[in-house]
């Protein structure tokens, strides 16, 4: 079973019994489309699609995106005659937060009632403006009461909105929206071998944020998102060597990072001055990006000493620089892969190598379904 972490829950929705929803993940220069089937714990791919937004690398004002995500999605539904109306999808970033809290022992149905309360002196925001979610985990015990560990969800109102207006416009019903970090531990979890018990570092590098889970035999313990992605690894390159955006991306993807000094010195030797450049260029991105993956190893260890990673799962368009998992490795003596999240899938094996990992969101979001609470 995929773990059904928060979702923030529309309260104008009717209950109804869960119902299949097609996953949408909106990112920054691409959409990402997945329907599954299920039965039990297994799935079945039926559709997927990779939709790109914005091909010229160039800046669009958010209404120009909305246009184009609009625009597109609608085409692709229509094309592939998707069935469903409804859709699920998530958000990120800033204008999120979650908390691992310890709250009174109550029934779920109390907590329904009292979240607001609850969660205010956990939320930085007005809990006016937020929707809110929650996902108990355990009972425990503090200075002798008898507490809830849960996860607090809290995401601005007007960012719900803003995602929920896209669907709006073309006619589609959003049934769930959920995080980019937990549905990325549900595409973890329905692919994770059930027998064996590890504690994972998830990161799912997309262009404008990196978010990272830690999950300890299926369970969630420390989640983050960081604005150090891709983007950042070009914006330097474009800084450094006074290109073009586009320019920038296709020299990304085409030059490694130089981890060794021999690495260093063979380009040197060769004459290759641009890959030595592209490399400098990225170096203090990715010191940048390693201090906060080491931040989130820290905490969760700060919590046991006993504690350890086993291994690190990179997955979204950027953990395709070249060398980026040799650097991380290095730097962080933990093992470390790129993580396919329809490994487990039947019907998986047809999305390309260099395409499946931008789908680690979708995929999970793809496990959920309408009025699963969350559970």
């Amino acid at each position: 079973m995929a773990i059904k972490l928060p979702q923030v829950k529309l309260p104008e929705l009717p209950f109804l019994k869960p119902k299949d929803a097609i996953a949408v993940d909106v990112g920054t220069s691409s959409v990402k489309i997945a329907y599954l089937k299920h039965a039990g714990s297994k799935y079945t791919l039926l559709k997927w699609g990779l939709i790109p937004i914005n091909e010229g690398s160039v800046d669009l004002s958010p209404q120009e995106r909305k246009g184009i995500v609009e625009t597109r999605v609608a085409e692709y539904l229509a094309k592939e005659k998707i069935p469903t109306k409804n859709i699920v999808s998530s958000v990120s970033g800033n204008q999120v937060i979650v908390r691992y809290v310890h709250l009174p022992k109550l029934s779920r149905e109390e907590l329904v009632k009292t979240i607001q309360f609850e969660a205010e002196p956990y939320i930085p925001f007005d809990i006016r403006e937020v929707d809110l979610g929650f996902h108990v985990l355990g009972d425990v015990v503090e200075e002798g009461q008898k507490k809830m560990e849960t996860i607090l969800v809290a995401a601005k109102k007007d960012v719900v909105q803003s995602r929920l207006e896209i669907f709006n416009d073309i006619g589609l019903r959003m049934v769930i929206m959920d995080l980019d970090v937990f549905a990325l531990q549900n595409a973890y979890e329905i692919n994770r071998d059930h027998s064996q018990n590890e504690t994972v570092l998830l990161i799912n590098i997309g262009n404008s944020v990196t978010n990272m889970a830690i999950v300890e035999n299926g369970v969630s313990k420390v989640v983050r998102d960081v604005y150090i992605s891709g983007g950042s690894f070009t914006k330097a390159i474009q800084r450094n060597l006074a290109c073009d955006i586009k320019t920038a991306e296709d020299l990304k993807s085409r030059y490694s990072i130089l981890v060794t000094a021999e690495e260093k010195e063979k380009t040197l030797s060769q004459n290759q001055k641009e890959a030595l450049q592209v490399s400098t260029a990225m170096t203090p991105v990715l010191k940048d990006l390693l201090g906060e993956i080491q931040r989130s190893i820290d905490f969760f260890i700060s919590q046991n000493p006993e504690r350890s990673i086993n291994r690190v799962l990179m997955c979204g368009g950027s953990c395709f620089v070249k060398n980026l998992d040799g650097f991380l490795h290095q730097e962080l003596k933990i093992p470390i892969e790129v993580f396919n999240p329809f490994k487990s899938i039947a019907g998986g094996e047809i999305v390309p190598d260099n395409s499946a990992p931008l789908f680690a969101v979708a995929v999970g979001l793809a496990t959920r379904r309408e009025n699963d609470l969350g559970k």
